[in-house]
């Protein structure tokens, strides 16, 4: 026996009669020594450091901590804390240590970001936010964050994980009318902002420490205008639909005058067209919300919307809701030429229990009052009055409000003023404001009038 380096060595002999004997006793002692070694005392934390030990059922290491005694003078340990690793459980421990000292709370080291998402758009968000912006935020967090990065831990979420997602999010198509489109930098934009408002909300509710997402520098986004017609295909637009006997040229018509947002204008009544004072009142917003599971469709509590939501049930999933805010709020002016050809169409207009300016036929069922019209239904008739009328490159339905910002524009009217036409948020937009604005408005929009001389 010798000390060797700090380490003492014993020379031991093997004999045997054959080699095939001598190999069997080596590999024999060998697993003796290392029988030995596992039954050796791992070196002992220090008090006050945890107690760690190796799960017999699946070889998992678990470590906690103790904690301080409660008012009740019981024991207090943290919740287990678990890896393959026995060194990598104790930095596990006392990085767990680090933070409970700086008064946070232990996070749920098991909780993925999927399950977090969906309590969280479900539970809270959902009691936030408009019915729409809601349909938006878990459409997002259900075809572009999960499958991105769903399946990792809520409490080891980081930056470089965004970043990834970004990357994912454009590598990705999803399907619009039967085609694979790819995702914009407009769609990683949105992904990121409702995983920022989830990650704010779960460091609220003590499920995350750290909102990572604003340490991430959101992508540029590459604006796509929605596109806008020429004064000329939109009179053409107006004139082969009076020819083809559509019933709803009037309401293109004053997307294309007013620059009325697709849901005003669905949502108009006839008790806020003022034909004395030229003017009309585009307060309340057509919206179709998610109804309650199982629930009665003529159920004035149908919808599944959180308490104290202003709305007015009008047919199944359709209702009337109100603005976003109280400054959302807008009189616009009437423009003389489309208050005449109201008034015609009113005059062969057909009743019904909402007192809707437009609405569609129902389906078989023409005998009863319109319905309130989606906004599917809407986009596609304004594309089949583009096709009808030679345009090749057709416009969505929102390009109307784009249209009647660049015709007003290229009239030389005051960019203010058109703001507080299309009711734009840059712009105080009260109902004081517009009755100082609104002989300026009716001017500006008098510029289109030509769009209706027709003959």
């Amino acid at each position: 026996m010798e000390l060797r380096n700090g380490v003492w060595v014993e020379t031991v002999v093997i004999e045997a009669a054959t080699k095939a004997d001598l190999t069997k006793r080596v590999a024999a002692v060998k697993r003796t020594i290392k029988e030995f070694d596992k039954k050796k005392p791992k070196p002992r934390r220090e008090s006050g450091e945890g107690s760690v030990y190796r799960r017999e059922s699946d070889g998992m290491w678990v470590g906690r901590l103790e904690l301080e005694a409660g008012s009740d003078g019981q024991r207090r340990r943290s919740k287990p804390v678990y890896s393959a690793d026995r060194a990598e459980l104790i930095k596990k421990l006392d990085k767990l240590k680090g933070e409970l000292s700086q008064g946070l709370t232990q996070l749920d080291q098991q909780m993925t970001i999927a399950v977090w998402l969906e309590y969280w758009i479900d539970h809270i968000a959902k009691f936030r936010m408009r019915p729409h912006a809601w349909r938006s935020y878990r459409s997002a967090i259900r075809t572009r964050i999960i499958p991105a990065i769903g399946h990792l831990k809520l409490a080891q979420l980081e930056p470089k994980h965004v970043r990834y997602m970004h990357k994912h999010i454009l590598g990705r198509t999803y399907k619009r009318g039967g085609e694979d489109v790819p995702y914009t930098t407009r769609s990683v934009e949105e992904a990121h902002n409702v995983l920022s408002a989830a990650l704010a909300a779960a460091r609220e509710e003590g499920k995350a420490h750290r909102n990572v997402a604003e340490k991430v520098t959101k992508p540029q986004v590459l604006s796509e205008s929605h596109g806008a017609l020429t004064a000329t295909q939109a009179r053409s637009v107006l004139l082969a639909a009076m020819e083809a006997k559509d019933p709803l040229v009037t309401r293109w018509a004053a997307g294309l005058m007013l620059g009325g947002r697709q849901g005003e204008l669905l949502g108009l009544q006839w008790d806020r067209v003022d034909f004395e004072e030229g003017s009309l009142d585009l307060a309340w917003q057509l919206e179709w919300l998610p109804l309650k599971k199982e629930a009665d469709p003529d159920d004035p509590k149908r919808f599944d919307v959180q308490p104290g939501f202003k709305h007015t049930p009008l047919w199944r999933g359709a209702a009337l809701t109100d603005p976003k805010t109280s400054k959302s709020q807008r009189v616009t002016p009437l423009p003389v030429p489309l208050a005449a050809i109201l008034k015609v169409y009113r005059e062969t207009w057909e009743p019904n229990p909402w007192n809707l300016v437009w609405t569609l036929p129902r389906p078989r069922l023409k005998e009863l009052p319109g319905m309130p019209i989606s906004d599917v239904l809407d986009r596609k008739g304004w594309k089949a009055a583009q096709e009808r009328a030679g345009i090749k490159d057709v416009v969505d339905v929102h390009a109307m409000r784009g249209t009647t910002a660049t015709l007003l524009l290229e009239a030389g009217v005051d960019a203010k003023i058109i703001q507080s036409i299309l009711g734009h948020a840059s712009v105080v937009t009260t109902r004081g404001y517009q009755t100082v604005d609104l002989t300026l408005a009716r001017s500006a929009l008098g510029n289109l009038d030509a769009l209706l001389e027709l003959e």
